[in-house]
């Protein structure tokens, strides 16, 4: 899946990952694919929690070892 941008969390544990993404949405247009990669288990839970209360599409999720990657698209 191709993303627009790409955040890279590995190594760190929550709520990295998700003040991350949350940065980085700030500054993109609406429309805009964010692959978030982390190596913290429970981005499983926080990300798809996290785009239930922004309101931007969480597209994908899945494991790569152990990596967890998920596809954000901006709302709006």
């Amino acid at each position: 899946m191709e993303a627009g941008v790409r955040v890279d969390t590995s190594g760190a544990l929550c709520p990295v990952p998700i003040l991350e993404i949350a940065k980085a949405m700030r500054r993109l247009p609406p429309g805009t694919l964010v692959e978030l990669v982390s190596t913290d288990r429970g981005l499983e839970a926080d990300l798809p929690a996290w785009c239930d209360a922004t309101g931007n599409e969480l597209v994908r999720m899945e494991r790569r070892g152990t990596h967890y990657v998920g596809w954000v698209r901006k709302a709006g």
